[in-house]
């Protein structure tokens, strides 16, 4: 399994790093702000400036290709955002693990530069009630650009021991989610440290989110939505690719494999002949990563709370 970090942030990627000078207007947010830009050049200076007004604790922006950015340019209008240019092909995860090593605030708010973002995206008022909330991630409502509600609520359920998840646009507020949506959502930094961060050895972005958020579950943490806190998407929405595949696998292993009892968690030896039915990676290869994942898992064995079973039969029943 080449084993995911315990340990926060323990894969480096190569990158440029510039600015982040103190802001000139003391912050009035105690947060960092974490914007992900896919390459939408149009929107950036908009959106930067947006979110100064904000005045957040830090402004972090990120890209996801080294390519799409004129540094010099944007760093000299915006000295006050830390500019993050990976050098290497990074996932998702990676981006958010890398800004998060870079912030001190008690929580970051992760954003995409498709969003419409305003100066009031997030108002002092509304980050204290976020913070005092004390979970590991508050979740946003979300819209399209024609202001339909897109599906934030994911609820696990199992047919036949396979994992479904069904998903629902009805919201109230403090309503658990599984997982949040496209990884919008308002974090505690602590606590997303403890949990490892995202695994970037699992590359679908989907299986990434759900490692994370299911992990996050199962050793006694909570996400949860806010009605209070809402997002526009400016363009299409893509569907993300939930199928099968070995990022699925290593997700199995983490996550749905382990057994919780006597207040510990371990992978059975007997799941092996099924993960090896499931895998279809050869007997040997197989069980190197079984092995390899019940050795984490009993690393981690006193982090969980509970196991996949009792969080899917009991979800809904608080």
């Amino acid at each position: 399994m080449n084993g995911t970090p315990s340990i926060f942030n323990e894969k480096q990627l190569n990158c440029v790093i510039i600015g982040g000078r103190h802001p000139d207007q003391e912050p009035l947010l105690k947060v960092c702000a974490i914007l992900l830009n896919s390459g939408n050049r149009h929107m950036r200076a908009k959106n930067l400036q947006n979110l100064t007004a904000c005045r957040f604790e830090k402004i972090i922006s990120i890209e996801s290709d080294s390519n799409n950015y004129n540094i010099e340019d944007i760093s000299k209008e915006f000295p006050h955002v830390k500019f993050i240019i990976p050098l290497e092909k990074a996932n998702d995860g990676d981006l958010v693990n890398l800004a998060v090593s870079e912030a001190q605030s008690q929580h970051f708010l992760v954003l995409r530069d498709c969003l419409n973002i305003t100066p009031t995206l997030l108002t002092p008022s509304l980050s204290e009630k976020l913070s005092s909330l004390g979970v590991f991630c508050v979740v946003p409502r979300v819209f399209t650009r024609s202001s339909q509600a897109i599906p934030v609520v994911f609820s696990p359920s199992a047919k036949k021991a396979v994992l479904k998840i069904d998903s629902s646009s009805q919201v109230r507020d403090g309503m658990p989610t599984l997982y949040p949506f496209n990884l919008l959502g308002f974090y505690d930094t602590n606590k997303f440290k403890e949990l490892g961060g995202f695994d970037g050895q699992i590359n679908n972005p989907y299986w990434q989110n759900l490692d994370l958020s299911f992990r996050a579950w199962l050793w006694g943490e909570r996400i949860q939505i806010s009605t209070s806190l809402s997002m526009t998407f400016l363009d299409e929405v893509a569907a993300l690719d939930s199928t099968p595949d070995l990022s699925q696998l290593r997700f199995f292993l983490k996550n749905m494999a382990p057994v919780y009892k006597n207040e510990r968690a371990e992978i059975p030896f007997g799941k092996f002949w099924g993960y090896n039915w499931r895998s279809s990676c050869g007997l040997f290869e197989s069980f190197r990563q079984f092995a390899a994942a019940r050795a984490w898992v009993g690393e981690n064995r006193c982090r969980y709370k509970m196991d996949a079973f009792k969080l899917i039969s009991e979800w809904g029943t608080e």
